[in-house]
Parts: C-alpha cells; sequence; structure tokens
C-alpha cells in the first residue's frame, strides 16, 4: 500500500481534477523518413527510441486547434464547464512569429488568447509562459496553483502544445526525434482536507543557454551530447530531491513519469534510480519527443486507458531549454 505523503505546498488544498491529451493526424513513421530524407530506421530507434511521431498539417491544425482538442478532453474528464475556468495558462517551445505562429489567421506567437475564445472560457484571464520549453508542464501547474492561492480562485486550465515540424532542419537527424501533439490540465481547489499537489521542484543554471539556439532560417539548433549529458544527471538529481524531501522511496510512488526526450537518457535514469519497468510509463516510442507535451500526455493517455486511476501517486520531471528542470509530485483527482 503507498503511504500518504503529506504536502509541502502551503495554502489551501488543490487536485489535479482532469487531464486531456490530443495528437495530429496519422503517425509518421520511420520507413518513411527513411523516403523522404534517407535516415535509417535502425540508426534512429537506437539513437532516439523513437518509431513514430506525429506531424500536424499546418493548412487545417496549428497550435491552437492541438491546444483546444487537449482542453475539451481536460475540460470533460474534470467534470467542469467553461464557465468554471478562472485562469488559463499556456506555454510552448516550437511557436515563431511569421514562421510558425500559433493559429492559422495571425502570425503572433500566443497561443492562450485565441484558446480562450476558441473554447469560450469567456470569465478566465489568459496569458503564456515563455522560455521553459520543456519544462512546460511543471511550470505553468506551479504558477496556477499559486494563482488559485494568491488569488482566492477556483480552477485553472493549463494547456502545452508544441507543433514542431515547420522549424525542424533535416539536415540533422535529431530532427526525427520530435513530434507535435498538446496536453491539458485541470488544477482545481479541493474539497479533500490533504493536497493532491504533494510538491514541486524546479532549477535553473542559465550557463547552459547557448545548448539551445535557432538558426538563420528560424529552425532549432541544439548540441545533442551536451544536452544529453545536463538533462540526465539534472533528472537523476531532481529526482532525489523530491525523493528526500518527502522521505520516500520509489516504493510509496505508483507512477514514475520522465522527460519522453530519448530513451537511452530515460534507461540510464530508470538504471540509476532503480525504477522498476511496471512503474514507468512511457510515450515517446510512438509519439516522439514533444517537449512540455510529453509528461503530460503520456499522463494522460495512462488516465484515460484506465491504468492511471484516481487516487494515484504520480512523479514527472522535465528538463529544458534555459537549462531549467525540475519534477512534481502530486495525486490524480485527490
Amino acid at each position: 500500500m503507498i503511504k500518504s505523503i503529506p504536502s509541502k505546498i502551503v495554502g489551501v488544498p488543490v487536485e489535479l481534477a482532469g487531464i486531456g491529451h490530443y495528437f495530429p493526424g496519422e503517425p509518421v513513421t520511420n520507413e518513411e523518413l527513411d523516403k523522404l530524407y534517407g535516415f535509417d530506421n535502425k540508426w534512429i530507434v537506437e539513437h532516439t527510441g523513437v518509431s513514430a511521431r506525429h506531424w500536424a498539417d499546418t493548412n487545417e491544425e496549428r497550435h491552437l486547434e492541438l491546444a483546444q482538442k487537449a482542453s475539451e478532453m481536460a475540460i470533460k474528464d474534470a467534470g467542469i464547464t467553461v464557465e468554471d475556468i478562472d485562469v488559463l495558462i499556456c506555454t510552448s517551445s516550437t511557436t515563431r512569429a511569421v514562421s510558425n505562429p500559433s493559429t492559422r489567421f495571425n502570425r503572433y506567437m500566443d497561443i492562450a488568447p485565441p484558446l480562450q475564445a476558441a473554447i469560450g472560457a469567456k470569465k478566465a484571464f489568459v496569458f503564456d509562459v515563455s522560455g521553459v520549453a520543456c519544462l512546460g508542464f511543471v511550470d505553468i501547474s506551479t504558477v496556477a496553483v499559486s494563482l488559485l492561492n494568491s488569488l482566492n480562485l477556483n480552477t485553472a486550465l493549463v494547456v502545452c502544445a508544441e507543433n514542431p515540424k515547420p522549424i525542424l532542419n533535416f539536415k540533422y537527424k535529431n530532427s526525427t526525434l520530435f513530434g507535435a501533439g498538446a496536453a491539458a490540465a485541470v488544477w482545481k481547489r479541493s474539497d479533500s482536507k490533504e493536497s493532491g499537489l504533494i510538491d514541486v521542484v524546479m532549477h535553473s543554471d542559465g550557463s547552459h543557454f547557448n545548448a539551445f539556439d535557432i538558426d538563420d532560417d528560424n529552425n532549432i539548433l541544439m548540441k545533442g551530447k551536451e544536452v544529453s549529458a545536463i538533462g540526465t544527471e539534472s533528472l537523476i538529481n531532481v529526482s532525489r530531491e523530491i525523493f528526500t524531501r518527502n522521505n520516500i522511496g520509489i516504493d510509496d510512488v505508483d507512477w514514475f513519469i520522465p522527460h519522453q526526450a530519448n530513451i537511452n537518457m530515460i534507461n540510464k535514469i530508470a538504471s540509476t534510480l532503480s525504477i522498476p519497468k511496471e512503474k514507468l510509463l512511457l510515450n515517446i516510442g510512438y509519439r516522439g519527443n514533444t517537449s512540455s507535451v510529453g509528461g503530460p500526455s503520456c499522463l494522460s493517455e495512462n488516465v484515460h486507458k484506465g491504468i492511471i486511476k484516481p487516487g494515484d501517486t504520480i512523479f514527472t520531471c522535465s528538463f529544458g531549454r534555459g537549462v531549467n528542470w525540475g519534477g512534481i509530485l502530486f495525486k490524480y483527482k485527490k
């Protein structure tokens, strides 16, 4: 039996009340990439663990449409209506002004304002958080919960949406790693005496800012080996920090969801922390690296498959551009 873990979060009890995800179109397989770009399937699988990913048809779907579909699933899962939403916070690492805007009808990068209009959340105040990349879900969830407390609000919707294909440079093999998708979560005040949000840890180190860049064509540049080394060490350390702070071990956690970055990185983290395979949840193999969407979409897929159940204790951690990394320990629907 998983023991009860007291929350370290100051303020009223909150819960992750609903979760949703969306991936556009049919999976794009490695075999298709081999035909298009000459990338070998064996190399992709060995170096990334990715067999397929999703890419949006930008004539039909951009960040906004992805975010809307994930939001609608999360709202339904939470059993709320759009009128209940007090604050809406979005994040993305793949929007670009002009070259990869968030909508089909505007060249700006914002997701939250057009999403508010699309879902009809007229009561909510809205904004986007940028500069945190893959750590986006942890960041915007933390901001949302803080606002529920400081502004005496009841319900927050947080949304991650990624659409990387327009900013990938296919001269580089690591471009095969990335996929599109969206994930959304509803955080709300809880009627329970115990908070469903148990603990959050976040760190930054700007000395590695140059590990990520943008080239002259506005495409992603990433120093893969440097990112992998720093990311692996950082996620191992933040996992240990969360466990130590809360006086728990992996036996006290039902599910471990690491950053869905690269299978070799994930395997190193799991091996070092002695995470049993039956507790490890992944979707990188068939969704690719979806940046901020990876952790929450993996959570959502497993919730809607019935694998994760209400009351389960979950730890998810991520590492992103900046560099920023962190982890969040919580119960689903508690």
